[in-house]
């Protein structure tokens, strides 16, 4: 597949630190891709898939995967993070985009976790950030839990489940589905949701809580912190 010939469907390519997961803190630079399979009520990025409100011509932009590449390649870090959206979308004109990137390129996925990787993308992403939504994100369960795909991710070794929570109704249904998964507790991640800053500090104490009673890691939302979510940080 030539890289040349192939397009992206790309939101906006920016450099910051990554403010989620296990990464937080690195140094990254972020391509978001345009379009997502799920309509999450609390989504912070609905100028990727929805339409309805946002102009396409506006919010999208076609880049070849060879210009993406030379891009992420000429940047001051080397940790790529590919976001969305749900950037698995879009998963074979990405195959064009891996065989373009300096191999010492650190590449993290961030997915919703109901499409399966193909074998490219298994081989060449060094971690897969899955968050599978729960049912306070609106989507009906068929749509938002596949637990055969996110079962594949699990069993890469190199996939964390980041779960976006706010009360007991979520924390109870992040536990039934880490057993549902058999999902291993040191490679699960709570997170809570927030939209601004003041609700963030809010929300952080009681989370973090949650993850420590049930032996889950706590991410916090260092780009609320810091940028108050504002887009391209």
């Amino acid at each position: 597949m030539q890289a040349q010939a192939v397009m992206l469907k790309v939101s906006e390519i920016f450099e910051t630190l990554q403010g989620e997961g296990v990464s937080v803190g690195a140094p990254a630079i972020f391509v978001r891709l345009a379009q997502c399979n799920l309509h999450c009520v609390w989504c912070d990025t609905k100028y990727t898939w929805d339409f309805s409100r946002y102009r396409y011509d506006e919010e999208v932009r076609e880049q070849s995967a060879l210009e993406v590449a030379q891009i992420v390649n000429a940047s001051g870090t080397r940790r790529l993070v590919l976001t969305g959206g749900e950037p698995l979308l879009q998963q074979r004109a990405l195959e064009a985009l891996f065989s373009r990137l300096a191999p010492d390129i650190a590449f993290e996925v961030e997915t919703n976790g109901t499409i399966a990787p193909e074998p490219a993308a298994l081989a060449r992403v060094n971690q897969w950030n899955v968050s599978a939504k729960l049912s306070s994100a609106g989507d009906p369960e068929h749509l938002r839990i596949r637990p055969q795909i996110l079962t594949q991710f699990r069993d890469s070794g190199r996939a964390f489940l980041k779960l976006v929570v706010h009360g007991e109704d979520d924390y109870a249904e992040a536990d039934a589905l880490v057993r549902l998964l058999s999902w291993p507790r040191e490679r699960v991640l709570l997170m809570p949701l927030a939209n601004d800053r003041e609700m963030l500090r809010e929300r952080s104490s009681s989370v973090a809580e949650a993850a420590r009673t049930r032996g889950f890691r706590f991410s916090s939302r260092l780009h609320l912190e810091l940028w108050g979510g504002r887009r391209g940080t």
